[in-house]
């Protein structure tokens, strides 16, 4: 989509303005899975409504991700991850973050063989990568090292890496990783971008400027909500799964609850910076700077992002 047709579905969005009342519409970045659990939790537990809010969970396909949803006026709140956030935001595309649920990469690059230990191993290797986006930190690793990596796009699941035509793959801890280990894959070689100088924060909760301008009480609200749904369900996880079972279930999404509940506890260690445990839900200045500062250097953005504009304009 270019730029100016991204502007355009913007300008044009805000005549739905009208539209939004009490009623909320809510995308995730993906389809339903306990990497959304807090926000299940919250509209189950009824804390949306106790908050005065009436949110609709409504979840994306590959063909209408979150942010197009929120760009054209159909959703008023997206989850995203920081790095597409900040670089959206460099193009003109004014979002801001109203909640931090990660403060750890997830990324890593699961082998196929035990000959690829180092990054440097995967010089000239065949390697792959989700053809939805979230594998920037791959790409940036790729150009800073000069590995000269053969990229082979999928759209999801793991089949290319058990079949054997790639040497290796770029995977979610909390989800790919799982479905490689559950495989029979689980002894190959991992390369985690968190141990690396790529440990960045990740799922945050996003709405368009205008969004958070015009309603600001809203916008707090659903944060706080969405908050206290996590909270809940770091206290509750066996309900917490009940929930999520019984809306993959509803949606047909095909899982099982052992890999919903791997997924779950993997959520929660990522909302945690390393050595503590207990989430602050906050994005740091330092966090945005740093990954700022790693965008300019690989021309991801043009002009630097700051803190400030990531967060509507609050210090």
């Amino acid at each position: 989509m270019t730029l100016k047709r991204r502007i355009g579905l913007l300008f044009a969005s805000l005549f739905s303005l009208w539209m939004y009342g009490q009623r909320i519409v809510f995308t995730p970045q993906w389809t339903p899975q306990a990497q959304f659990a807090g926000y299940y939790v919250a509209q189950k537990k009824g804390f949306y409504k106790d908050a005065g809010l009436d949110v609709d969970i409504q979840h994306p396909s590959t063909s209408d991700p979150a942010l197009n949803r929120l760009l054209e006026g159909r959703s008023n709140v997206i989850t995203m991850q920081l790095l597409p956030a900040m670089v959206e935001i460099d193009r003109k595309i004014p979002l801001v973050n109203i909640l931090q649920t990660s403060q750890r990469n997830a990324l890593l690059i699961v082998s196929r063989t035990d000959s690829i230990r180092t990054f440097q191993d995967l010089k000239g290797k065949k390697v792959g990568v989700w053809k939805v986006g979230f594998g920037d930190f791959g790409y940036i690793a790729d150009n800073e090292l000069g590995l000269g990596i053969r990229w082979i796009p999928f759209l999801e699941g793991t089949n290319l890496y058990i079949s054997g035509a790639i040497d290796a793959t770029l995977a979610m801890s909390y989800n790919e990783y799982l479905q490689i280990v559950a495989s029979g894959h689980g002894d190959k070689p991992v390369l985690r971008f968190s141990d690396s100088d790529y440990d960045y924060p990740e799922d945050g909760v996003y709405v368009s400027a205008d969004f958070y301008q015009r309603y600001p009480e809203k916008a707090e609200a659903f944060a706080e909500a969405s908050r206290r749904g996590w909270e809940y369900a770091r206290s509750h996880p066996e309900e917490t799964l009940d929930i999520v079972m019984e809306l993959v279930t509803k949606e047909h999404v095909h899982t099982n609850r052992i890999h919903q509940k791997w997924m779950l506890e993997e959520i929660f260690r990522l909302q945690c910076k390393e050595g503590e445990d207990v989430p602050s839900f906050k994005l740091e200045r330092e966090d945005v700077e740093r990954l700022c500062g790693l965008l300019m250097k690989h021309n991801r953005i043009q002009n630097p992002v700051s803190y400030e504009r990531v967060k509507g304009g609050k210090k």
